[in-house]
């Protein structure tokens, strides 16, 4: 069989033009730039800060940074929850998913290249087409084809290479969603690990509270029974001793759901045991701030990093759509054999070529192309837009916690001393209860009054935990990034 080669010819002025005008046709950097907002500075915030002791001049957060905390069971259950959390686990597979859809992007820029082959049967008509232009064909014959077909598509003007980067960067954006995953399960974990430790601690001044309550209340019974006081006081003695036992059923609910929040997080089930003896974690002295928190904040927190990939992305799906206003050349090609029997199928004079060049180019679509870049640039400013909103609410977040900081530790230091006062009030007191000074009752009522100011002492020592981990969060919790294309 002769050698086949089909050709639909391209006008040579017009492939020379399409050749010399191929470029990568993307957003300028003056469009990628225009509507992002200057980076406000918290420079203000953060010397304020320093003046007081509870802030101190330092470095970021660091990967591990549960291991300030010198807890062995806070580790052991960040690291569980970063291995076994379900949420976790799941926005892990939206990284494989991204990374499949970057290869499959990726494959536009390559020749295609498939393996046909069929035997087809049929039977001529006698007096059909085939039959009167060649008799000798056989009435019930099988046409066999075995080829291989190649596609390639030029990709003169990148539409396939912004393609492929726009994966890269959905792909990039799923990695730092991921990073954000982990950093909200791990604070998250931490929250109700601080949470369960301080109410192991209010349960016990609860306890203490109740025996307190109760003592004082029997000492007043026995004092009515010699009538020595009226029956209102013990009435209202008893009612304090039934609101502290109403304290103790809150706080056992509380650490059972606790308890059944960090086994969730950690990904177990919620009545899987917990070590209820260990001691308090240890909270840092000061916190720290790192120098150029408005500059460099941008690198540190995955959500924001996420945000720019994302942005990124858009960008090159706006270059992707410009492509479509320019032709699509490309071509078609196949090489293999032909013949009417398996017999003489491989012999050289059944071969078959043939190559299809092609070209497309759009004269008229009724604004379709141009309404579909406007709409990927409508897409790109948006995210744009989202992102300028997240940058002022994440140096919200650092700006607040320094102030909230301020005002926690300097809180917390003033209770200290509080309670320090009422320690010696109420051993005061005892000296003077055992020299006959003062009765049983105003030692009661000064031991419940320490126990009221250490209850409030927990809950300001609680909310120390939650600012220090609160401010790893919003630094990006060891999170660190080279930074996106986002302004080139």
């Amino acid at each position: 069989m002769p050698l086949l080669f089909t050709c639909k010819l391209i006008p040579l002025p017009l492939l020379i033009l399409c050749l010399l005008s191929s470029c990568c046709i993307s957003m300028s950097k003056k469009e990628r730039t225009k509507n992002f907002r200057p980076t406000p500075s918290l420079k203000e915030s953060r010397e304020i800060a320093l003046q007081t002791p509870a802030f101190k001049e330092g470095n970021w957060p660091t990967r591990q940074w549960w291991e300030q905390y010198d807890s062995k069971e806070l580790t052991c259950l960040i690291e569980m929850a970063l291995k076994n959390n379900p949420s976790i686990l799941a926005v892990r597979e939206k990284i494989n998913f991204a990374q499949n859809e970057s290869i499959i992007a990726r494959s536009a820029l390559f020749p295609l290249i498939y393996f046909d082959t069929s035997d087809q049967w049929q039977y001529l008509s006698q007096t059909g087409l085939f039959r009167n232009l060649n008799p000798n064909i056989p009435l019930n014959s099988s046409q066999i084809d075995f080829s291989l077909s190649f596609t390639y598509e030029f990709d003169f003007w990148y539409k396939y290479r912004n393609l492929y980067n726009a994966a890269l960067g959905r792909q990039k954006a799923a990695i730092a969603e991921s990073a954000q995953v982990d950093l909200i399960t791990s604070i998250a974990l931490a929250q109700s690990y601080f949470a369960l430790r301080t109410n192991f601690v209010r349960k016990r001044l609860y306890q203490e509270l109740y025996d307190v309550r109760l003592n004082y209340f029997k000492l007043q019974e026995r004092l009515l029974k010699n009538a020595l006081y009226s029956k209102l006081t013990p009435l209202l003695s008893e009612e304090a001793v039934f609101q502290a036992q109403q304290l103790l059923f809150a706080i056992n609910q509380e650490l059972d759901v606790n308890k059944h929040i960090i086994n969730i997080l950690v990904g177990r089930g919620p009545d899987t045991p917990l070590c209820p003896e260990e001691a308090l974690p240890v909270l840092p002295l000061q916190m720290a701030l790192p120098k150029k928190i408005s500059s460099d904040l941008l690198s540190r927190r995955p959500d924001l990093m996420a945000q720019i990939w994302r942005v990124d992305a858009l960008a090159y799906d706006v270059g992707a759509a410009k492509a479509e206003f320019w032709p699509d050349i490309n071509i078609t090609a196949l090489i293999g054999f032909q013949s009417l029997s398996w017999q003489k199928l491989f012999q050289w004079i059944n071969n078959t070529v043939g190559a299809t060049p092609g070209l497309s180019l759009p004269l008229y679509t009724a604004g379709m192309i141009g309404a579909n870049v406007d709409a990927k640039k409508a897409s790109y400013n948006e995210a744009v837009f989202q992102y300028n909103d997240l940058i002022l609410k994440s140096l919200q977040q650092v700006a607040d916690l320094l102030s909230i900081g301020r005002a926690i530790y300097g809180e917390k230091e003033r209770q200290s001393q509080i309670v320090a006062n009422s320690t010696s009030r109420y051993n005061l007191t005892l000296l003077r209860k055992k020299k006959g000074i003062d009765s049983a009752l105003i030692a009661y009522q000064f031991q419940e009054e320490l126990i009221q100011k250490k209850l409030e002492d927990v809950e300001l020592l609680y909310q120390q935990y939650i600012v220090s981990v609160s401010l790893i969060k919003a630094l990006g919790g060891g999170y660190l990034c080279a930074g996106g294309s986002l302004h080139g």
